[in-house]
C-alpha cells in the first residue's frame, strides 16, 4: 500500500489566479508529481489566491497557512504519512509541525529556512508599508508584488523576511528530509548549513548543478533521495554505520558520497549527476 503525502506548492506569480486559468498549483511541476505518484498517493491542496483558491479578507502570516493546512487535514479526515513542501510551502510545513503536529514527517524542497541574508524585521505599517508597496512593485519591480492582489502583497510581505532556524531545530531530525539544489540563488544552502545544527545538518541533501527548480530540473535525482530516506527511517536499518553504507551506496548510475561541501565545514550528502 501507497504511503499517503499531502503536496504543499511555493510562491510562485504563474499561479496567481489572475495570471492562470489553471486549478492545481502543480502543473508547472507536473513531471516530478508524476514520479512521486509512483510511489506516493497524493494529496494537494491550493493556498488563497492561487489557481482559483477564495482569498480572505485579511492578510495572512505563516500561522494562518498552517490552519489552513490543518483544518483542510481535519475536513477531508486525512492523516498522511509525509507533508512534502516547496520552497514558501516548505515554510508552512514546518511551521505546522511546529504549530499543530510534531510529529509530522515532512519532506521539505527548496525550503525557505532562511532568506538569503535578509534580517527578519516586523511588517511594515501605515505610510512605510504604502512606499514600501510602491518600491518593490515600481523600482524594484518584484514580480511576486507586479501581479498579486493587496491580500497576496499583503501575506507576501507578512513571510518573505522570516526565517525558520529556530523551528526546524526543533524539530527531530528523523522525521526531516531537507533537498535543495547547491547552486540554489534563491534561499542559500550555504547559509542554512552554517545555521542549522550538527544533527540537522545530516538531514540536508545537496544535488549538484541545481537550482531553486530542481523540481523540473532534477525530478528523478529528487525521488532517489526521497526513496532512500525513506528506506531507511522507516526502521529497517537501526544504526548509523549501517545508515551512512546506505547513503554512500550506487543507485541508478548516481554516486553519493560524503564531503565537505560549500566551506561551511560540514559534512552532508551530494549526489554527483553523471547523465
Amino acid at each position: 500500500m501507497k504511503k499517503k503525502i499531502l503536496l504543499l506548492h511555493g510562491w510562485n506569480d504563474e499561479n496567481y489566479t489572475s495570471m492562470t486559468n489553471s486549478i492545481d498549483a502543480w502543473d508547472n511541476r507536473k513531471k516530478f508529481v508524476d514520479e512521486l505518484s509512483k510511489k506516493f498517493e497524493i494529496y494537494k491542496l491550493n493556498f488563497p489566491g492561487f489557481c482559483g483558491e477564495v482569498e480572505p479578507n485579511k492578510s495572512w502570516f505563516l500561522k494562518d497557512y498552517a490552519n489552513y493546512v490543518f483544518d483542510y487535514l481535519k475536513k477531508n479526515k486525512l492523516q498522511v504519512d509525509y507533508i512534502l513542501g516547496y520552497s514558501f510551502g516548505g515554510a508552512v510545513a514546518i511551521v505546522y509541525n511546529a504549530l499543530k503536529d510534531p510529529n509530522q514527517k515532512l519532506i521539505l524542497i527548496s525550503p525557505a529556512i532562511v532568506r538569503n541574508g535578509v534580517t527578519p524585521k516586523a511588517p511594515a505599517k501605515g505610510l512605510r508599508k504604502i512606499v514600501k508597496n510602491y518600491y518593490l512593485k515600481h523600482i524594484v519591480k518584484n514580480k511576486y508584488m507586479i501581479h498579486g492582489t493587496k491580500f497576496l502583497n499583503d501575506s507576501y510581505q507578512n513571510i518573505v523576511r522570516v526565517e525558520l532556524i529556530d523551528e526546524i531545530n526543533r524539530i527531530s531530525p528523523d522525521l526531516l528530509t531537507i533537498i535543495y539544489g547547491a547552486k540554489d540563488n534563491m534561499v542559500e544552502p550555504s547559509r542554512v548549513l552554517k545555521c542549522v545544527d550538527e544533527d540537522h545538518k545530516k538531514c540536508i541533501h545537496m544535488i549538484e548543478n541545481g537550482g531553486h527548480d530542481i523540481a523540473n530540473t532534477h525530478a528523478i535525482d529528487i525521488m532517489d533521495i526521497i526513496s532512500n530516506n525513506i528506506w531507511y527511517n522507516v526502521g529497517r536499518w537501526d544504526n548509523e554505520k549501517t545508515k551512512d553504507w546506505w547513503r554512500k551506496r550506487i543507485i541508478r548510475g548516481n554516486s553519493y558520497r560524503w564531503c565537505k561541501e560549500l566551506n561551511c565545514g560540514t559534512y552532508t550528502s551530494i549526489m554527483f549527476n553523471k547523465r
